[in-house]
């Protein structure tokens, strides 16, 4: 197993390094991958709602864009604009909770 310098200077046990150097580092990587995941969950979830027929935004769309109406697409613009403010948000909240967490408080609520 390869340790850091670090670690053999300061004799740290196998765990301690994991959880004071090798954690710490890399958990703006993971939280970045948890915030694209986020977001690419989101869209997938959306587009089966639109498949399956499942009640919420997704159906709400699919059905508006069948009816296609006087109303229906100013229906969709919202729902498209509700869409995407809920995924501002959640994005929002992965951030302050990367921000609440990390080592690396640069990481300011943009």
């Amino acid at each position: 197993m390869v340790v850091s310098n670090v670690s053999q200077i300061l004799r740290l046990h196998w765990l301690t390094h994991v959880w004071k150097i090798v954690l710490p580092s890399a958990l703006p990587m993971i939280f970045t991958g948890l915030r694209l995941s986020l977001g690419i969950g989101w869209m997938v979830l959306i587009a089966a709602e639109m498949l399956a027929q499942n009640p919420g935004l997704g159906k709400f769309i699919w059905d508006e864009f069948q009816n296609s109406g006087s109303d229906s697409l100013g229906r969709i613009m919202v729902a498209v604009l509700v869409i995407g403010l809920i995924g501002y948000v959640l994005d929002r909240i992965m951030l302050a909770l990367q921000a609440h967490v990390s080592w690396d408080k640069n990481t300011v609520l943009r």
